[in-house]
Parts: C-alpha cells; structure tokens; sequence
C-alpha cells in the first residue's frame, strides 16, 4: 500500500510537469532527467520504509525525519490508574433545624436532607515487584470526604477540599521471603473500613473508624512477608493524622497478619506515641484486632474491636470545667455480608463505643457542654447493587442510640437518631 501511494503521488508529479512542458519539445530531455532523479529518490524512500519496524507507525517516521516524539519514561511501565466518583443523599427522620452537620456521631455522612458530592478520587500506582523493584503511590482526592481527614500541615481541616491522601514510595528488596519497604504518606493499618467507599461493605462509617483510630501516618514502614502463614508490618511514623512532627518522639505503628486456615484472616495492629503537641510523655496506644471469616462463598463474617488509652488528656466535664486526667475508649463492631446474587447483596453492621471519658468523638449534650462519657451504639442494614461493571448503588438504614441526649432533634436533643441513605458510586 504505502509503494502505490508512493508511485501515484510520483505520477502525479510526472504529470503535471508533463503537463506544462511538452509544449516545449526542446526541453523533454530534461524533464527525462527530473524522472530519473524522481525514481532514485523514491527507491531510496521505500528502502527507509522498509527499514521501518511493523507497528512503530508515525513514531519512528518521526525520528528519520528529525520530527519531536512523545516518549513515556521508562519507569511509569507498570503504572495504573483507579479511583471513584461517590454521591449520596441522606435523610435523618429526627430533622434537625440545621441541616449542615446535623447528623451527630458521624464521619462523613454528616448532612441530614441534603446531597452529598462526598469526593473525587484518582489514584496512580506503580506495584514493586522482583522483575520491577521500585515503586509508588499517589492518591488525589477531591470533595467534601477530603474537607475532613487533612493531616496537620497538610491543607486545612474542614475547609479545604483537596487532599493528598497518600503519597509514597516502594522498595521491594529480595531478602527471605520478600521485604517490602515504603516511606512517605499513607493510609492506617488499623481498622476494619476503610477511607474508599467502594471497598466497605456499609455506606456509612462506624464510630470505630471515625473515633478510635487515624486516617493517616508520614513515616515510614517495612513489611516482611511470613509465606501461607501471612506478613507483619512495623515502622515509624509522626503520629496521627500529622505530615509536620510536632515533637521529637516518633510513633511506632505495627501489624500481624495471619491466615491460620482457609478462609480465616486474623490482623493485629499496634500504634504507641506521644500525640499532644510538643508534649514528648504522655502516650497514646491503640489495640486494634480485625478478624474475617468466610464460610461459605456467598457469606462473609467480620469483627472489629479497639481499646485505646491517652495519658494527661484535658477534656471538659459535665459541669463545664476542664479536667486533666487520662482518658480511655473500647468497642466493637460485628459485620455480616450475604451476597444473594452476583449483583445485589446485603450488609448488617452491630457496634458499640464506649468514649468512657468523652475525649474522643466530642459530642456535648443537651445542657451544651462536653459529657463525661457517652456510650454508643448503632445497628445498619445496606443493600447493594451491582448496575454496571463500574457502578454500585446502595441503600441503606441506619438506626444509632446514645447514653446521653447527644443526637439533634428539630431544635433541641434526643438518645437516638434515626437515618436512611441512597448512595450512587463509579469506580474504576
């Protein structure tokens, strides 16, 4: 094909200049010679073409010519891109007279009557491996979820709609089984949610997640791998939810995973550390156990539990003053997932906080003050389906009960709260 186009653009060349000189006989000689110069000319073009590698197209053509080509660094091969586009509408049947932040205890489902464009996310991975040793990371997220787990000295809490949830990168060193090493920002290892939507089994977080344990670390971690048996993980990191150290002790954060059995994955996970400020004494430490089970290939069990302690915590009391002691927080969550066919299923979610010094979620009661401790339960049902390769939608309803008169109602307080949920999700 590309000789014959070579050949009739030629003809057409000869042509036209036949064209306008055979008037004049004296000149055919040389246009015989221009002929001649024609024919080299394209016999040398289709000897480079032929020279040309099938399937290299206009790249390579670009290069003989002295034409600038895009070329991809050779170190994003492997890379790939994932992320999600997550909205709800959320309606709380206590009806609060202000909507924004009216449904209390939350993470992020926290506006009752309201549409939500919870976030935006699109991520870059590039995976470590034998063959490829280096790697990395990097999560953009953008939306009203991003507003709410900024680290410190990383954007602005609550105002700021553009996080950096992670960025990291990778090392896998061929050492026994595997030794994966990784430094810069990332995600927990405590928990049995996650930040991502898509990835959890409810719409709505629980209060395990949102109170009991960080969003994010900057440190860095090395992940040794046990074979069948599973991994642990260890490493330093700042603290909680910090990019900027505030002190100068670092925060040791740890992981066991083990799978005994098939189907069984049981996780232990460890953080310890001064987090008050510049404080270097008093510790925080978190015991956060996560076991999985799935019996069958349509159920899967859960179970969640935390117990977490802070030293010399200033919080305020039922009487408005301030108090400086240590303070402490347990509970746990049961989860049960049922897939009914291979595009709907259904998610339960049992749990029970108990903030004994109320340090943790923050919550005041109706006389306007921080409580001396409340204790927390809920119990969610959710409805999944599956609409399209790239496309979850669920339903869900969530009904939550306080020791305390810590939920809104129209102006004033309520022990419970009750709310339903519709959640639409394109993941890639």
């Amino acid at each position: 094909m590309k000789r014959v186009a070579l050949w009739l653009a030629a003809v057409g060349m000869v042509v036209s200049s036949a064209t306008y000189t055979f008037a004049d006989e004296p000149e055919t000689a040389s246009l015989k010679a221009d002929i001649e110069v024609l024919k080299q000319r394209l016999n040398q073009l289709e000897r480079q073409l032929s020279q040309v590698p099938s399937g290299s197209g206009s790249t390579s053509m670009g290069d003989k010519a002295g034409l600038p080509t895009l070329t991809l660094p050779s170190g994003l091969q492997g890379v790939t891109i994932s992320g999600y586009v997550d909205t709800s509408y959320e309606f709380n049947f206590n009806r609060p007279a202000t909507p924004a932040g009216g449904n209390k205890g939350r993470v992020f489902d926290i506006n009752s009557n309201s549409f939500t464009p919870h976030v935006a996310k699109l991520a870059f991975e590039k995976t470590a491996s034998d063959a490829s040793p280096v790697g990395f990371r990097t999560d953009l997220m953008y939306g009203d979820d991003a507003e709410l787990i900024h680290s410190t000295g990383l954007g602005a809490a609550g105002t700021d709609s553009f996080d950096l949830e992670q960025a990291y990168v990778t090392y896998h060193a061929p050492i026994g089984n595997g030794l994966d090493l990784k430094a810069g920002k990332f995600v927990t290892l405590l928990g049995a949610e996650v930040i991502e939507s898509p990835s959890n089994w409810n719409f709505s977080r629980s209060y395990l997640f949102g109170f009991a344990i960080p969003f994010t670390h900057t440190g860095a971690l090395a992940t040794y791998s046990l074979g069948e048996w599973g991994s642990t993980t260890w490493g330093l990191v700042n603290g909680w939810d910090l990019v900027d150290e505030t002190n100068s002790f670092k925060t040791i954060l740890g992981n066991l995973t083990l799978t005994p059995i098939q189907g069984v994955t049981l996780a232990t996970n460890l953080i310890t550390g001064a987090e008050l400020g510049t404080n270097n004494r008093d510790d925080r430490t978190v015991l956060d156990l996560v076991a999985t089970w799935q019996p069958t290939d349509k159920l899967t069990l859960m179970a969640n539990y935390d117990n977490g302690h802070q030293s010399n915590v200033v919080h305020r009391t039922s009487t408005g003053a301030k108090g400086s002691d240590s303070a402490n927080w347990s509970g746990v969550a049961l989860y049960a997932k049922y897939d009914l066919t291979d595009t709907w299923a259904l998610a339960g979610r049992w749990e029970m906080f108990n903030d004994a010094d109320g340090a943790r979620t923050g919550l005041t009661a109706f006389d306007g003050v921080g409580v001396d401790g409340v204790r927390l339960s809920e119990y969610t049902l959710t409805s999944q389906w599956k609409l399209h390769e790239h496309l979850l939608a669920r339903l869900e309803y969530r009904h939550d009960i306080s020791t305390e008169k810590v939920f809104l109602e129209n102006s004033g307080f309520a022990n419970s709260q009750d709310t339903v949920a519709a959640e639409v999700v394109y993941h890639f």
